[in-house]
This record gives structure tokens, sequence and C-alpha cells, in this order.
């Protein structure tokens, strides 16, 4: 079995849509104050665990269980909100991030990238856009050892 695998971001990063597009569920993402669990593979934070200090207990608990931990970080914001020290508490995991919504204009990936590193970010880093097959089957490959039956949503033309 893959290692299961933990997504962490603040809110808005894409995480829930990326959690849906990994394990091909069609839905669109809603506002959680939950975990949502997929199998042993997979488990989605809510990002208010993320952004309020009073809740990294909760996503320290449960990273207990998972092997990779993949921060989930959205290509159009240009700071880190990475708590600093906090991947520290992760020093024995794989740390991945996962730069969501590529598909926007003007995207500075290697600059996103330096800043990735910068907050201690040691493993891969995705770009993804869900409007891009190839990106989403490269991370679903990466994360689940295979393509399982998925779903990626095409871009609406106004």
């Amino acid at each position: 079995m893959p290692p299961r695998f933990m997504l962490i971001g603040q809110i808005g990063a894409g995480k829930t849509t990326l959690f849906n597009g990994l394990f091909g569920k069609d839905e669109p993402a809603r506002k959680t104050q939950v975990m949502e669990f997929e199998g042993g593979l997979g488990i989605d934070t809510p990002g208010e665990y993320f952004s309020h200090p009073r809740m990294y207990h909760a996503l320290i608990t449960v990273s207990a269980e998972v092997d990779r931990l993949l921060y989930v970080h959205p290509a159009d914001v240009l700071e880190c909100r990475l708590p600093p020290g906090l991947l520290d508490v992760y020093a024995k995991k794989t740390i991945d991030a996962v730069v969501t919504k590529m598909d926007q204009p003007h995207i500075d990936l290697p600059g996103l990238e330096r800043l990735l590193r910068s907050a201690g970010v040691q493993g891969h880093i995705f770009p993804v856009s869900m409007y891009d097959p190839a990106s989403m089957d490269a991370l679903r490959g990466y994360l689940l050892g295979s393509n399982p039956q998925h779903t990626t949503p095409q871009r609406k033309l106004l």
C-alpha cells in the first residue's frame, strides 16, 4: 500500500479541490471544519487548522499516522504563510509541496520554489492545475502509485 499523506495549507489554497481531484470525486469543494479521510490513503485538513496556532495540536496528532506531508500553496500568493518552525515538528517525515492554481496568469514558479525551499520544504514540489490532467496524473502517481479512475474538470469558456 502506498504511504499515507496529509494535505495542509492556508484557507483557500485549494486543498479540498486537489483532494477531490486526486480521488476522482466529482463534487465541488465546500468549506469544512473537520478533517476528511479517504480510506487509508489521504487526509484533507481544514485551512483553519493551519492558520490558527491553537489548532496545531490537531495537525500534529493526526500527522503521526502519515508518512508524507504535503504543504499546499496557491500559485497566486507570493508570500509563504507557513508558520516559522512548524515543519520542524515533522523532521522525520517526507515534506513535499503542491503549488495549486497554476492556470493563473503570470505565475513565477522559480520564485515560488525558492520561497517554499526557504520555508523548509525539502521534498518534491508539484505545480498543478485541475485543468491540466498531466499535472494531476504526475501527482496522483507519486502519492498513490497508480492512476485510479478520475475526472478532470474542463475549463469553462465565457
